[in-house]
C-alpha cells in the first residue's frame, strides 16, 4: 500500500512539473478571454451587491429654491368689506362735530382697496434630509434570491472556461507537437535524399547507372524539400495558435514532453460515465439556473402581496434660509402600497414557471448528450491506442525493408524506384506514427473534458 502511494504521488508530481502543466497554468493566468469571463462573473457579484443593498435604508437630501413672477392670484376684498364702514363712521363723526361742539375731532377713515395675493410667492425655498426604508418588499427579497443563484451560474462559467482552456492548450500543444516532429522526419529525409543522389551519382560517373536515375534522384530532392517547406509553416502556424492561447510572442520557444512522460488513460468507461455525471460544471450550473427561475415564480406571485415602508423627511421651508422653529419640520410617513387586481401578474408567473419547465428538460438533454460524448471520447481514444500499436509495428517493417532495398540498390541489386519506394513507404509509417501518438494525447485531453477534469 505504502508502495502504491509512493508511485501515485510520483505520477502526479512528474505531471504537475511537466512543461505542458506549466503551459496550462500559465494559459489560465494570462488568457485574455478567461479574463473576460472573469470580469462577467465580477459584474455579476457587482450585481448581487447592489440587489442587498435595496435591504437597507436610502439617504438622500432635496433642496429646491424658486424665483417665481405672475402667475394665477387671488383676491381678498378687504375694500369692498370694510370701504362702506368706514364711510359710515365718517357720516357719524361729522354729524357729531357739527351738532356738538365737544365732540372729539376723529381723521377721517381712508377707503382701502381690495388685496391682491399670487398663488406662487416671488421667493421660496425647500431643503430636506429624506430617508426611506423598507419594511416587506418580497420584490426585493426574490430579487436578492435571484441574483445570487445567477452569480454563482456565472462563478460556474469561468470554471467551465477554465477547462475548455485546458483542453484547448494541450490541443494546441500536440498539434505543435506533431507539426515539430513532422520537420524533424523531413529534415532526416532530406539528409537521407541528398545522401542517395551522391550515391546515384557516383554510380553513373561508374557507369553503373544511367543518367535518369541521376535525375530521378534530383527530383527526389526537390519533392522532400516542397513536403519540408509546407512542414515548416505548419510548424509555425501551430506555434503562433499555441502561443496566442498564452498571450505569449508568437515566436515564443516551446518546450517538448519526452515521449516517456506523456501520460496514458486507466478509466473503464462505466467509471468515465459516472465522473461525468458527477463533475459536470454544467449539472450544477442548471441547479442554479433552475434555482433562480424558481425565485422569478415566487416573485410573479409576491406581486399580490403588500408592500410596507417607512419615510421620513426633516427640512426647512419658506421663503429665505433661515433656520428658526418656524421654519424647520419634520414628517414621518409609513406607506403601504398593495396592488390588488393586476392581469398582468398571471400571465409572468405562468412564463416563470414553463422557463422552469425547460431547464428541466434541458438538463435532462444535457445528460443525454454528456453521456453520449463520453462513450464517443472513449471509443475515439480507444482507436487512437490501437492505432498506436498498428503505426509502430509499420514502421518496423517499413524500416527493415529499407535497410534492405538500401542495401541491395548500393550493390546494384535494385533500381531507383524500388529505393524510392521503400524510402517513402518508411517516412509515411513514421510520420503516421508520430501522428497516431500525439493523435492519442489530444483525444486523451478531449476524453477527460467530457468526464469534467
Amino acid at each position: 500500500m505504502i508502495l502504491f502511494c509512493c508511485l501515485l504521488f510520483d505520477v502526479g508530481h512528474a505531471q504537475s512539473s511537466s512543461p505542458l502543466e506549466q503551459y496550462v497554468q500559465e494559459a489560465l493566468n494570462t488568457n485574455i478571454a478567461l479574463q473576460q469571463e472573469e470580469l462577467s462573473y465580477q459584474k455579476s457579484l457587482a450585481a448581487l451587491k447592489e440587489a442587498k443593498g435595496n435591504f437597507f435604508p436610502s439617504f438622500g437630501i432635496q433642496a429646491r429654491y424658486s424665483v417665481a413672477r405672475g402667475g394665477r392670484a387671488f383676491v381678498i376684498p378687504i375694500g369692498d368689506l370694510m370701504n362702506p364702514v368706514y364711510q359710515n363712521l365718517n357720516v357719524i363723526n361729522d354729524l357729531g362735530e357739527s351738532a356738538t361742539p365737544d365732540y372729539p375731532t376723529i381723521p377721517d377713515y381712508p377707503q382701502i382697496e381690495n388685496e391682491q395675493v399670487n398663488f406662487l410667492r416671488e421667493t421660496e425655498q425647500e431643503t430636506m434630509v429624506r430617508m426611506r426604508m423598507p419594511i416587506f418588499n418580497s420584490a426585493i427579497l426574490y430579487n436578492h434570491r435571484i441574483q445570487q443563484n445567477l452569480a454563482q451560474a456565472e462563478k460556474i462559467s469561468v470554471e467551465v472556461y477554465r477547462k475548455e482552456l485546458r483542453k484547448e492548450v494541450k490541443t494546441a500543444y500536440f498539434n505543435f507537437a506533431k507539426a515539430k516532429k513532422a520537420t524533424e522526419l523531413l529534415d532526416e529525409t532530406q539528409k537521407l535524399v541528398e545522401e542517395n543522389l551522391r550515391t546515384t551519382e557516383s554510380l553513373h560517373r561508374n557507369n553503373k547507372v544511367t543518367i535518369d536515375q541521376v535525375y530521378s534522384a534530383k527530383t527526389e530532392v526537390k519533392a522532400v524539400e516542397q513536403q519540408r517547406a509546407t512542414a515548416q509553416k505548419n510548424l509555425k502556424v501551430a506555434q503562433s495558435y499555441f502561443n496566442f492561447l498564452l498571450n505569449r510572442d508568437y515566436e515564443t520557444e516551446i518546450t517538448l514532453m519526452k515521449e516517456q512522460q506523456l501520460p496514458q488513460s486507466v478509466v473503464s468507461l462505466e467509471q468515465a460515465r459516472a465522473n461525468a455525471f458527477q463533475q459536470r460544471d454544467e449539472f450544477e450550473q442548471l441547479n442554479y439556473f433552475i434555482a433562480a427561475t424558481d425565485q422569478k415564480v415566487k416573485l410573479s406571485k409576491g406581486n399580490f402581496l403588500p408592500n410596507l415602508g417607512l419615510a421620513v423627511d426633516y427640512g426647512i421651508q419658506g421663503t429665505d434660509y433661515n433656520i428658526t422653529s418656524e421654519s424647520d419640520f419634520v414628517m414621518g410617513s409609513v406607506v403601504l402600497n398593495w396592488n390588488v387586481m393586476d392581469w398582468t401578474t398571471k400571465a409572468k408567473t405562468q412564463q416563470a414557471q414553463i422557463e422552469k419547465e425547460e431547464l428541466f428538460k434541458q438538463k435532462a438533454a444535457t445528460k443525454q448528450q454528456i453521456g453520449l460524448q463520453v462513450v464517443q471520447a472513449f471509443y475515439e481514444l480507444e482507436a487512437a491506442a490501437q492505432q498506436i500499436d498498428l503505426a509502430k509495428a509499420e514502421v518496423a517493417s517499413a524500416q527493415k525493408a529499407f535497410q534492405l532495398v538500401q542495401k541491395k540498390y548500393h550493390q546494384g541489386q535494385a533500381n531507383l524506384v524500388e529505393w524510392t519506394n521503400a524510402r517513402t513507404q518508411m517516412t509515411t509509417a513514421e510520420q503516421r506514427q508520430n501522428i497516431a501518438i500525439y493523435d492519442y494525447q489530444i483525444r486523451l485531453a478531449e476524453f477527460e473534458r467530457a468526464i469534467g477534469q
